[in-house]
């Protein structure tokens, strides 16, 4: 083997441990998370500052793409402690959507130093949603109330491709919303078996 193939795999094995230490950190952060009572959360942030923290988090959870802080169990365990689901989805779903906001921004502002590969791909995308318009705002909230992953990647694509501010963001915030308000109620009828799980 010759050391053009030797060099490719150390990048790759690289690649894959700084993954699989990306999701350790994750798995460790919401099990230590999850450990933490309901009652003592509520006691060390005030029910009024939950909600404020809720915003903070989902916000933070928001705008980090990859590397983004687990504040599904957070909302779960304060939900679990007595406070409003809804009040809670609905904060930490304005967090995510001013999170997503400043991704916009970002997407919009990287568009001119992609390479020629990335901006013929961008273009083709641009053409595909050009042909079906009324598909892209469902599929938007769909994909806000069903992933747990950050929006990043879509708003930033969107973005790139000139797509509406408004029309990228306000479905994904009525998604979120209701992502996070199951979420929070399924922190107030099942978080005891979830943290029996872990």
């Amino acid at each position: 083997m010759t050391a053009e193939g030797i060099a490719p795999r150390r990048k790759r094995g690289r690649k894959i441990t700084s993954a699989a230490m990306a999701i350790g950190a994750y798995i460790a952060i919401s099990i230590a998370v999850a450990s933490f009572p309901a009652e003592d959360l509520i006691d060390a942030v005030g029910a009024t500052n939950a909600y404020v923290l809720m915003f903070s988090l989902g916000m933070i959870g928001g705008f980090t793409t990859f590397t983004g802080i687990p504040y599904h169990l957070v909302l779960m365990s304060l939900a679990a402690s007595g406070l409003s689901p809804v009040a809670l989805g609905v904060s930490t779903a304005m967090g995510v959507m001013l999170g997503d906001s400043t991704m916009y921004l970002v997407g919009s502002k990287v568009k001119s130093s992609m390479p020629p590969r990335i901006e013929a791909t961008i273009e083709h995308l641009a053409e595909r949603m050009a042909r079906h318009p009324r598909l892209v705002p469902p599929a938007l909230v769909t994909y806000g109330a069903v992933s747990p992953f950050s929006n990043d990647f879509v708003v930033a694509s969107l973005s790139m491709i000139g797509y509406s501010y408004w029309r990228t963001i306000l479905p994904l915030a009525m998604g979120n919303t209701l992502y996070n308000i199951a979420l929070a109620y399924l922190g107030l009828y099942a978080y005891d078996a979830i943290v029996d799980w872990f």
